[in-house]
């Protein structure tokens, strides 16, 4: 595939290029504050037209900080491990010895 110079990214219409980027991504030492900026950065991401975009790159290349797409880093990793896990099936049940009273009757044979 040959690069064109002038080819559109969807980075070219993220509402958040106008921001100051310490916004999307967060460093803080108390939790309040934390979430206050994530708030506010999801807040722009609400309103972007390129979210889904945005949040299909970060998934791809494993984006490990920052608000990107409108998730945080430990949003993104839910939505890897959802996407990557096998379908799940029950397992049998297993019961180990101790797990319930044993049967009175058969102790009482013994």
């Amino acid at each position: 595939m040959q690069h064109v110079e002038n080819e559109e990214h969807w980075s070219d219409h993220a509402i958040c290029r106008g921001e100051d980027p310490d916004l999307f991504f967060p460093i803080g030492y108390s939790a309040p504050i934390l979430r206050e900026q994530e708030r506010r950065a999801k807040a722009i991401c609400a309103n972007c037209p390129v979210t889904a975009d945005c949040l299909a790159w970060a998934l791809k290349v494993g984006e490990p900080d920052g608000i990107w797409g409108g998730t945080t880093p430990e949003e993104r990793r839910h939505l890897r491990r959802s996407a990557d896990a096998p379908p799940r099936r029950r397992l049998p049940a297993i019961v180990v010895r101790g797990d319930y009273p044993e049967d009175t009757t058969t102790a009482s044979a013994a």
